[in-house]
């Protein structure tokens, strides 16, 4: 019988305690170096500052790597936006993209024997002691199946369920604290960030539930089925279990390196290929793969799309995809008033009729919708989406007043944030409206395939 491993992710007493000790230090790192600023001339207060987010960065890279789990996430999030981050975080957090420290072998092959009942040098023709790549909750290795098969071998953490439990716990009481918090000093019972909180944790309680991940990879290998230009991996059920889960192995550079090819023409292809896996995702499952971390994607050598990691996968019901339809429609026709209907079915805004409710949105609107408006070439090496966010932020919190909350737009939000960055890099020049048109152009017409439910 298998001994319990010894190396785990750290629990939530630990994990509480060392982020608290991150933010102290972090802050009194900020609060002393504006006092000791003010001692500096010019030059050196622009020296100290940027000594100063070059250090904190560093410290907050190496606690989530460290703590691994829902901490590591929210970092390898913020690291995809690098360019909102001030001084050197971006480049540092961009460092939780490609890797965290990897368990040693003998944790992992104790995992896979108490999950699957076998050692893999028992299950497998080969397998490698050495990490394909390591993540927040869980790390993969390179296999062979008995019949020749490459695979990859995805084995979660010991521990990793409980850390999410305990920072989802620590998440839930951080927001109502802040909605209460600005309810009585800043007087806005409207910014309430508990539907964000609630999104995230059902997101983060399916990423360590490895039987709900195979149900969404095979929800979307059904879906993508026939189309030659996506590569969704199969799932080897055989050898997967509630901690390990075996995909066949994809070939390719991941997104990141895809991005930085000296050709423009195959950096475009990639930025099509992404657009069109996003509405065929969007208009023919109502599903949406929500979790754009570049090393989730492989461009294959034959040019094809590979589709990775399933642990964050959003099913959209029927009305909320046909009002999403419906408003992107409209934004790229100019109908208004089919806009503002649009809008109130989603819940966007609470009144149809308040001219302030439909400006603010009206703002929202006009930034998701970059390079949809004009039927040409539009230049994502020279939109600023970081610029946009921060005038758009910086207005609601003038205005001290924020949108609603729409739980199914937050991963949407953070999946098309996430391809504006991706669009960025490549530096795209394209017709983005002829290659949205031609998605929206039908409506929506309904699934194309059966969602069953899960567990059934």
């Amino acid at each position: 019988m298998a001994k319990v491993p010894d190396e785990k992710v750290p629990g939530r007493f630990m994990r509480t305690l060392k982020t608290g000790w991150l933010g102290s230090a972090v802050a009194s790192s900020y609060l002393g170096g504006k006092l000791t600023d003010r001692l500096r001339g010019d030059e050196g207060r622009a020296d100290a500052e940027l000594s100063r987010h070059l250090q904190n960065a560093k410290r907050i890279a190496s606690t989530m790597k460290e703590l691994r789990g829902p901490l590591m996430k929210v970092g390898q999030l913020l690291s995809t936006h690098a360019e909102a981050l001030p001084g050197e975080y971006g480049e540092v957090l961009r460092s939780l993209q490609s890797s965290a420290p990897p368990m040693a072998y003998e944790t992992i092959r104790d995992v896979i024997e108490m999950d699957l009942g076998a050692t893999p040098e028992e299950l497998f023709k080969d397998f490698s002691r050495t990490a394909l790549a390591a993540a927040s909750l869980g790390q993969v290795h390179r296999a062979t199946l008995k019949d020749g098969t490459p695979v990859a071998v995805k084995v979660q953490y010991p521990g990793a369920v409980a850390s999410v439990e305990g920072d989802l716990k620590n998440m839930k009481f951080g927001a109502a604290m802040v909605k209460r918090l600005l309810a009585d000093v800043v007087g806005n019972e409207r910014l309430d960030f508990t539907p964000v909180a609630e999104e995230i944790a059902e997101h983060l309680a399916q990423e360590t539930d490895y039987c709900r991940e195979a149900y969404n990879a095979q929800l979307l290998g059904k879906l993508f089925e026939g189309q030659d230009w996506v590569v969704i991996p199969k799932v080897h059920t055989r050898y997967s279990g509630l901690r390990t889960i075996t995909y066949d192995y994809l070939d390719g550079v991941d997104l990141g390196e895809a991005l930085k090819n000296p050709d423009q023409a195959y950096r475009e292809r990639v930025v099509e290929k992404l657009s069109d896996a996003y509405w065929f995702q969007m208009l023919k499952g109502g599903v949406l793969h929500a979790d754009p971390h570049p090393g989730n994607y492989r461009i294959l050598p034959d040019g094809r799309l590979g589709i990775l990691d399933f642990g964050c996968v959003k099913i959209f019901d029927e009305a909320f995809i046909q009002g999403f339809t419906a408003m992107v429609k409209a934004r790229m026709t100019g109908d208004e008033e089919g806009l503002k209907d649009a809008m109130f079915a989603l819940g966007l805004v609470s009144d149809r009729g308040d001219a302030q409710e439909l400006a603010d949105m009206g703002r929202i609107a006009e930034y998701f919708s970059a390079g949809l408006q004009k039927d040409e070439p539009f230049d994502f090496a020279t939109y600023s989406y970081v610029r946009g966010a921060k005038e758009l932020v910086t207005y609601f919190l003038q205005q001290r007043r924020v949108p609603p909350s729409q739980r199914n737009m937050i991963f949407m939000t953070r999946v098309v944030l996430g391809y504006y960055e991706y669009f960025s890099r490549a530096r795209a020049k394209l017709n983005f409206r002829q290659m949205v048109w031609r998605w929206v152009k039908d409506d929506w017409s309904g699934r194309a395939i059966t969602i069953p439910p899960y567990g059934e």
